[in-house]
């Protein structure tokens, strides 16, 4: 197995970016590189800080759900000091997923859509994900690819499936500092024209025209209507528009 040293040194090696991955941690196994990247933030960290794992013991996605973590997946947090008011702060998760998407897709050899609100998808199954999590004033931004498939423990979780799927020859210590790049170039997008960020999402996105059931506390169906400034998915129901800051979206038809 490559060592966290070695793999250090390429990726860091590779790195053109001008704050994402500087400093990189490196870690065979964590428990989470969201927990360790959230310790980072409230000691300080500067903006950019990287922890990176080959394995996490109890990645986790989402509401508080368990992220499968296996050796063969790339593992990424990244420590943000976003100027944006909190209440603008699921955009963060939206940037992040486009970089996320644009190095994936070249590195998996095909398009990688999004599905809100931070789901990335090859082939219309879950290849990644993106988790934000506030610490103070800054924010962690989690991003996990499944790239190369476990070994001894079958087909994996059901509807995932793996970058090394579409190109056997991708490899963790090439497409960490792509991942780098195309986050920080989104996340520096964010900054500066939001709408054009907005457009590209729109672009990519598996949500948008499509008939839904939005599981919250209290579930209602719609069509997925469009996405607002602050990242928030507009659902047009039967009594109006609805508007959605959190939850699961699961599509009942296909895009129209």
């Amino acid at each position: 197995m490559e060592t966290a040293t070695d793999l250090a040194a390429q990726i860091s090696a590779q790195l053109r970016t001008v704050h994402f991955g500087r400093p990189l941690h490196v870690h065979v196994v964590a428990t989470s590189t969201n927990d360790l990247a959230r310790d980072l933030a409230a000691g300080g960290a500067k903006e950019g800080t990287a922890v990176l794992a080959l394995e996490q013991s109890r990645g986790r996605g989402r509401l508080g759900r368990g992220w499968v973590s296996p050796p063969g997946g790339l593992y990424l947090s990244v420590v943000l000091r976003p100027a944006l008011p909190p209440e603008r702060w699921p955009l963060i998760g939206l940037a992040l997923s486009l970089g996320a998407a644009a190095a994936a897709a070249v590195h998996g050899r095909a398009p990688v859509r999004l599905k809100w609100p931070n789901d990335l998808l090859l082939d219309g199954r879950k290849v990644g994900g993106i988790l934000v999590e506030a610490v103070g004033d800054a924010a962690v931004c989690g991003i996990g690819l499944n790239v190369l498939p476990p070994s001894g423990s079958g087909m994996g979780p059901e509807g995932a499936t793996w970058l090394a799927v579409r190109n056997p020859d991708v490899s963790l210590n090439s497409l960490a500092p792509d991942v780098l790049l195309e986050c920080e170039r989104w996340y520096m997008k964010l900054g500066v024209d939001p709408g054009a960020l907005l457009a590209e999402w729109r672009a990519r996105t598996v949500t948008l025209g499509r008939a839904v059931r939005v599981a919250v506390a209290a579930p209602f169906d719609g069509v997925a209507e469009d996405i607002d400034t602050d990242g928030a998915l507009l659902v047009r129901t039967t009594t109006g528009l609805r508007r959605v800051l959190a939850g699961d979206v699961v599509a009942t038809e296909r895009s129209r």
